[in-house]
């Protein structure tokens, strides 16, 4: 695998898809313009638009090229400007294994080589066979001993299996109930709101909308505008439920020796290799909807994995119940303390949280009372704006081991991150003017995670608290029970706390 090799033709017309992806917004705007053409068809632009694409797909195929030595991959790419893009094993963080609906249609798959500091973009391979991408994946993350190593030999050694040495599946009801609580119905109705906004004076002046308006039992403007929430929900529902459905679907976590190993998806199969030495903190998540049913999620932060919006967080088990975290979590990764005897904020801590969920709402709430006389069912809000500020002070604590933290929070979800103390890049306690009156402070720890990075953030502890915290950061082998004082030993609450 010395010689400069292509990709298979296929990837000029991946290639082209990504480009249509990339560009949508401005796709519509050309075809948009071309419609309102007389001069120009409207045919014309759509054909002449997808043509030069193909070609720009074929061009990028055609002037990239790749080959692996010396444990190294070396990528040529670009049609004007080139690049060459070398990536070596000990700066591989991650390697993902796709086969998208394209490249399952002749037998190929995707790979990508994430590094630390770059991007899935500028090392991936579009379209490539199964065995070369496992030979790759195998190559570059075992290495050789020696550089003239002959390739056959090399090739053997890639091509041994590893052994599993644990497997887990994602039961159907598992996979059915995490469809149903995704927490991206939020987005699915958002996505869904912006399409209707700039469709709707066309609905409106359709003969489709007085057919559906006569359909109402009660023709009114109030049960119409109920009607569109409800189909909004619907919709948005059965978006996130199916997208949920398709990407979790086939979905196994595998325990190797030194890594490991996540598949997933139905039409789009992903497979996702993990060094442990690459993780970088494991939080576990509990949504407000999965949290009543017993249910959780468990993901974890790596310095080079890059999704499309930057971050690095992996989906290491999608649903699970909240008694099987710490058995799961004990099979994965045994050298991590698990439960820990933690420090809560103190009670006069309270009042900051409640504060902070509810005085915005409660003050947009009167707004809307007093100054618009809506009915007096909207101080339902105010109401549970403070349950939800009590929720996160019953929730937020921090612990700390010998190499590790454990930190627990609540935003909408309930967060509890392990994070290993060689792993955290910054440690940083906080104190605004306020807490500095009542003597608290929030600490926060960032890890490496993706582009941007990861932060886990407990606030208003009691200031010694931490500072002794971030101490232990610093010296990195103090018991943290030694560093509680004997006035605050009755803050002390069990971490996780899953039973």
């Amino acid at each position: 695998m010395s010689e400069f090799q292509r990709q298979h033709p296929v990837a000029a017309v991946s290639r082209a898809l990504d480009l249509i992806r990339g560009n949508f917004i401005t796709i519509l705007v050309f075809l948009f313009v071309g419609a309102q053409s007389e001069t120009f068809p409207f045919l014309w632009w759509i054909g002449g638009g997808f043509a030069f694409l193909l070609i720009l797909g074929v061009a990028n195929w055609w002037r990239f090229l790749f080959k692996v030595e010396d444990d190294m991959l070396h990528i040529k790419s670009g049609i004007f400007v080139r690049k060459n893009l070398y990536l070596t094993k000990d700066r591989i963080q991650v390697i993902d294994i796709t086969s998208g609906i394209i490249q399952r249609m002749f037998g190929l798959v995707r790979l990508d080589i994430q590094t630390a500091g770059s991007s899935s973009r500028q090392a991936a391979i579009d379209a490539i066979t199964r065995d070369r991408a496992i030979e790759i994946n195998r190559i570059l993350r075992r290495g050789t001993q020696k550089s003239d190593t002959p390739e056959d030999e090399i090739t053997e050694l890639a091509q041994e299996p590893d052994e599993i040495l644990n497997r887990f599946k994602l039961p159907h009801k598992e996979l059915l109930i995490a469809a149903s609580t995704s927490g991206s119905f939020g987005i699915a109705l958002s996505i869904i709101a912006t399409i209707f906004s700039q469709v709707e004076p066309l609905i409106s002046e359709s003969e489709m909308f007085e057919y559906l308006f006569n359909m109402l039992p009660s023709q009114t403007d109030t049960m119409m505008i109920i009607s569109i929430i409800l189909i909004f929900i619907v919709f948005a529902w059965l978006i996130s439920f199916f997208s949920t459905l398709f990407t979790y679907g086939n979905f196994s976590l595998e325990v190797k020796e030194n890594e490991i190993v996540v598949s997933r998806g139905i039409f789009e199969k992903k497979r996702i290799t993990v060094p442990y030495n690459r993780i970088q903190a494991i939080h576990v998540t509990e949504g407000i909807i999965r949290q009543p049913l017993g249910y959780a999620s468990i993901h974890l932060e790596s310095a080079g994995y890059g999704d499309g919006k930057g971050t690095g967080s992996i989906v290491l088990f999608p649903l699970i119940r909240r008694s099987e975290i710490l058995h799961l979590l004990n099979d994965l990764l045994p050298d991590y303390q698990k439960e820990h005897e933690g420090i809560r904020p103190p009670k006069r801590a309270l009042r900051r949280y409640l504060f902070r969920s509810a005085f915005f709402i409660t003050a947009a709430t009167a707004l809307l009372y007093w100054g618009m006389n809506f009915n007096l069912w909207i101080w339902i809000f105010p109401v549970l704006s403070v349950y939800w500020g009590w929720l996160k002070y019953q929730d937020a604590a921090a612990a700390a081991g010998d190499d590790i933290l454990v930190l627990r929070s609540r935003r909408l979800s309930k967060s509890t991150a392990y994070i290993k103390k060689k792993r955290i890049q910054d440690a940083t306690l906080i104190q605004s003017p306020f807490q500095r009156m009542r003597n608290l402070c929030s600490i926060q720890m960032y890890v490496a995670s993706g582009d941007h990075g990861k932060s886990f953030r407990v606030k208003d502890l009691e200031y010694n608290d931490g500072l002794k915290l971030l101490n232990d950061v610093r010296k990195n082998g103090i018991e943290f029970s030694e560093l509680v004082d004997e006035q605050v030993v009755n803050k002390k609450v069990p971490l996780p706390g899953w039973g």
